[in-house]
């Protein structure tokens, strides 16, 4: 009886190890042509650090100090991205340039000079052009409006004359007056109107205004910039790229800095500046206010084109001794192991493994610099 209680016990200590062991040891790990790789290899020496075969046996206490993370690999199919460089320009729908059409001095509106920065609406009045008549011009002017009103007079008693005369009076004599006499008085309206009134500049949408250093009582010429009104809603990035094979597999993209902003392609422009191809990205309907113009920013951009392999984070990836890319598959409990790997950026943060590595590994994706930094 005792024999037979002494054999259990020793069965059941046996299953008790066995399943603790199974416990903490990961699936098994395999190279991409699905070939078992053995997590007790007769290279490695037993003790903690570089094995011979260029492992790495870490404890699991330690592996949390150093916030070591896997995650399993999965082949999958992801569209390639692309990072460009560009500056934020404003879109030509939403930018104005306020200009005068004639020389004169500049008079402020009833709210006073506006300053850059203003937010204003289409139609409100940013300033007035007042022509700055010389003697001689003021002069000429003038006689020349005297004369019209003196026509105008002259012609008004001769159409009351006819009138008056009624069917004495030619006819066709009093509409050939009152045609001169609309005429005479739309003359009087222009003169009038350059002598003493001011041209008024009109903000044509909405936006922010930006004053080019102009004050109250300032001599301006026509064709003068005076003022520029930028909506915010609307811009375009100018991308850059020496790559012509990308300008066919743009579709969005969206700013590193301000992952808000979405953006869509628009076409790219004809002309080769310095060797470079500009690709706008435009975006029609911004809430982001931090955008400013003339801003270098980074853009990443997805393609028309399908990858297959494993994706992981960038960091996963480090050089070996032999300045080689690899990863760090996890093979046990407290085991890794260095496994070569060609990749290519997907997008930034991210690449995707093609070749070298197989699905169902364990990778690590925290810490793989540390691991290499084992000796």
């Amino acid at each position: 009886m005792r024999l037979k209680h002494s054999r259990f016990l020793k069965l059941s200590l046996l299953t008790v190890s066995l399943f603790s062991t199974t416990l903490i040891a990961s699936p098994g790990a395999h190279d991409p042509n699905g070939e078992h790789l053995d997590q007790n290899s007769s290279k490695g020496n037993g003790e903690l650090g570089r094995q011979a075969d260029g492992s790495v046996l870490m404890p699991m206490k330690h592996q949390a100090l150093l916030d070591i993370r896997t995650q399993f690999a999965e082949v999958t199919a992801a569209n390639k991205h692309v990072q460009l460089h560009g500056i934020v320009k404003p879109h030509p729908d939403g930018f104005a340039i306020i200009q005068p059409s004639s020389d004169g001095r500049l008079d402020a509106p009833e709210k006073g000079m506006y300053t850059s920065g203003t937010l204003v609406k289409a139609g409100e009045i940013l300033g007035y052009i007042r022509y700055q008549y010389t003697a001689f011009d003021l002069a000429s002017q003038t006689s020349e409006l005297v004369a019209v009103r003196n026509q105008i007079a002259q012609t008004n008693r001769d159409v009351e004359r006819l009138r008056k005369l009624g069917d004495l009076a030619s006819k066709q004599e009093r509409e050939q007056l009152e045609t001169q006499l609309t005429t005479f008085k739309q003359q009087e309206s222009v003169l009038k109107q350059g002598i003493e009134k001011s041209e008024a500049l009109i903000a044509p949408i909405d936006g922010v205004l930006v004053n080019k250093s102009v004050s109250r009582g300032q001599w301006v010429e026509a064709g003068k910039t005076l003022f520029e009104i930028v909506s915010p809603r609307k811009f375009i990035v100018e991308a850059t790229t020496s790559n012509t094979n990308l300008l066919s597999k743009f579709t969005t993209a969206e700013i590193t800095q301000l992952p808000n902003v979405e953006l869509n392609y628009a076409g790219y422009s004809p002309e080769l500046v310095n060797g470079l191809i500009h690709a706008n990205f435009e975006s029609l309907n911004n809430t982001d206010n931090n955008l400013l113009l003339n801003k270098p920013v980074t853009i990443k951009a997805p393609l028309n084109e399908t990858i297959e392999g494993i994706v992981l984070p960038a960091k996963a990836v480090v050089l070996s001794a032999n300045n080689l890319p690899q990863v760090w598959i996890k093979l046990s409990a407290e085991r890794f192991l260095p496994q070569i790997v060609e990749y290519e950026e997907l997008e930034p943060g991210y690449v995707v493994i093609t070749k070298g590595l197989g699905a169902d590994n364990r990778v690590v994706v925290e810490g793989s610099s540390l691991l290499n930094q084992v000796r």
